[in-house]
């Protein structure tokens, strides 16, 4: 009889060569034990990427095929999507340009070929660029995607200072000011400031123009990652599908 931990990885090597006329860049789910933080919820792991878990680690990802779980100790790659997976995002990234005429230019990438020409350092699908959002549409609403019963999260650069976000509703004109500390990259939503589906928010970090988001909430489960694509447009969160398209159809 083989260890535990042999058949653990043997069959996530079964999972992925198995699927690999049907597997994909995936996008974390969840994770759960020492390796979670290279990890977080919402990033779209590269074809390439070496996936390495140790003993305790669990990882819940989507692919074009479906949900899976992974458990350490194991080591291997995600696997490359396959043309039929790739053209179905496709076209859901076409019906995204189709209803936001002149925004994919502007964000430096057509959907014609295909190919991304956006930071590498993109943030995971669920947290919210704040300072992106400030300098690319701020006197716009923009909807933002949330994954039902989950707390918004926003994101920066770590190599920034101490600063402060005052955060505003429109609709209650309740009003939160958050000292985000210096070098940390991720602040969660207040929890004393609660929110629904289509609530209106202005965020301006350190007083550097408002923004304004529409938070969506989308279910917090999807079969595939055509689903998922298709979730995030329904809603019309095109900041996220950009960030989509960047990690999953341009490679």
């Amino acid at each position: 009889m083989g260890s535990p931990a042999k058949a653990a990885a043997i069959a996530a090597m079964v999972w992925f060569t198995g699927l690999s006329a049907a597997s994909a860049q995936v996008v974390v789910l969840n994770a759960r034990g020492p390796s979670s933080a290279a990890y977080p919820q919402g990033a779209v792991l590269a074809p390439g990427r070496l996936i390495s878990l140790k003993a305790g680690d669990q990882l819940e990802v989507l692919d074009a095929a479906g949900s899976h779980v992974l458990n350490g100790p194991v080591s291997l790659q995600a696997g490359q999507i396959s043309a039929g997976s790739k053209a179905a995002l496709q076209d859901v990234f076409r019906r995204a340009n189709a209803s936001r005429p002149g925004i994919a230019a502007v964000r430096g990438f057509t959907l014609d070929d295909g190919k991304a020409q956006a930071p590498t350092d993109v943030p995971p699908l669920w947290r919210l660029d704040i300072v992106s959002w400030q300098q690319g549409e701020p006197s716009d609403p923009r909807n933002f995607c949330v994954v039902r019963g989950q707390i918004p999260v926003l994101t920066r650069d770590t190599t920034a200072s101490e600063g402060r976000l005052a955060i505003y509703q429109d609709s209650t004109h309740a009003n939160r000011v958050l000292t985000w500390p210096a070098g940390v990259r991720d602040i969660a939503w207040p929890s004393n400031l609660p929110y629904a589906d289509g609530d209106l928010f202005s965020l301006n970090l350190d007083d550097a123009g408002a923004t304004t988001v529409r938070w969506r909430t989308v279910p917090t489960e999807s079969a595939n990652l055509t689903a998922l694509a298709t979730a995030l447009l329904d809603n019309g969160c095109y900041d996220q599908l950009d960030s989509l398209q960047t990690q999953v159809a341009g490679k």
